[in-house]
């Protein structure tokens, strides 16, 4: 078994803490970012580490020695973790072995209850947000008071006026829960091959980055509505990204992405500043022509918000027949919830019902032809988040 080194280091400079990880293996250094006023909340495990690096550890594959202490139970999960995604794409990804300096047991918050979340000013980030700040989880109420913002995950480090852009619209939502947004900033992206199998163990791992003060980070996640897609959340292996230090909720598999605009189809400061693109130029605004955006929409209009103020337009026939609208059939099946929860309320006027029943039967039969002599997941392999 090949053996390397992971070396964390932190530093203090220009008013941030940068926290930084680098795999001997090829010298690849990661970094993570955040302002100085919150080095009290940072841990000083090296935990955040295993989940950040677990896909690039999973490329190289062996044994990883970590400087600094690290969780048992985020060992045995990590190592679980890796064994799961080298099963699931075996040409890709290897089982790993971590081997820390300094393994530690419990070591937890003072307050359990307490819980800070990812959040990117899109629908899923503000469901969870609004849902644990009203205390409407069902399960277990959660003291939901700051909220992360990840600067390099959809929107480039280079965009910095975007990025800006983005977080004043995103503070707008979480100043009117009460929640404090904290910016975050990470290099991660440079290095990565596939963000839409990675985001979910780099988001766990920046919100554990806060675990001396919070016992639980939550991100929201709907991947259980279409599972025989396995992302980069998902119902498997999201388990073995917490520890017994620090609590990952893989949010939201009771309710689908329609649902969760329900929630939050009465908040009007989400309707205000709802940022939900990624494809658009300008990555601090909606498009409102792309996939997403038009799902989007539809979304609310199935809860009965016709208008989004954060879209440049309502949605029209032909956005929703443009021939190059899905790019997946992972798309096709978000577009057959809609049309489900719609169909059972009632809630869509039935000009739309047979415009969207049209378009999935032309996309599906589209999708498969294009998928002929090559599986699933070669598709999703290939597809560039």
């Amino acid at each position: 078994m090949s053996i390397y080194n992971v070396t964390v280091t932190k530093i203090k400079i220009q008013n941030k803490i940068k926290i930084s990880a680098k795999i001997s293996a090829d010298n690849s250094e990661f970094w993570v970012s955040v302002p100085e006023k919150y080095e009290q909340w940072l841990t000083d495990l090296s935990d955040p580490w295993l989940n950040i690096l677990a896909f690039p550890m999973m490329k190289i594959g062996g044994r990883f020695n970590i400087n600094g202490a690290v969780s048992q139970s985020l060992i045995d999960n990590i190592e679980m973790f890796s064994a799961i995604w080298s099963i699931w794409c075996p040409e890709q990804y290897k089982p790993i072995k971590i081997v820390p300096e300094k393994i530690v047991s419990i070591v937890r918050t003072p307050d359990e209850n307490k819980l800070i979340s990812a959040f990117s000013g899109g629908l899923d980030a503000a469901y969870t947000a609004y849902k644990y700040k009203n205390n409407l989880n069902g399960v277990r109420k959660y003291d939901l008071d700051a909220a992360v913002m990840i600067h390099g995950a959809d929107i480039p480090l280079a965009e910095t006026q975007q990025f800006n852009d983005a977080f004043k619209y995103a503070k707008n939502m979480t100043d009117d829960l009460k929640i404090e947004l904290i910016p975050a900033q990470t290099n991660y992206r440079e290095y990565s091959d596939n963000w839409s199998f990675e985001f979910g163990s780099v988001i766990s791992g920046v919100l554990s980055l806060f675990s001396k003060k919070y016992a639980a980070g939550a991100a929201s996640d709907d991947s259980v509505h279409h599972f025989e897609t396995p992302w980069g959340m998902n119902p498997i292996s999201d388990w073995y990204l917490k520890s017994d230090v620090f609590n990952f909720i893989s949010d939201g598999h009771n309710h689908s992405r329609t649902e969760r605009a329900q929630f939050v189809s009465k908040w009007q400061a989400c309707l205000d500043n709802l940022r939900d693109c990624w494809r658009n130029e300008d990555k601090s605004k909606n498009c409102g022509k792309c996939e997403k955006c038009v799902r989007t929409k539809l979304n609310f209009m199935a809860v009965g918000v016709n208008h989004l103020p954060t879209m440049p337009n309502d949605l029209t026939k032909e956005e929703l027949h443009r021939k190059d609208l899905i790019q997946m059939n992972l798309n096709v099946i978000y577009f057959e919830e809609i049309l489900k929860f719609a169909k059972q309320n009632n809630s869509l006027p039935k000009y739309w019902y047979q415009q969207l029943d049209d378009c999935i039967k032309v996309w599906k039969q589209s999708r498969n032809k294009k998928r002929h002599g090559h599986s699933f997941w070669w598709h999703v392999r290939h597809f560039k988040f």
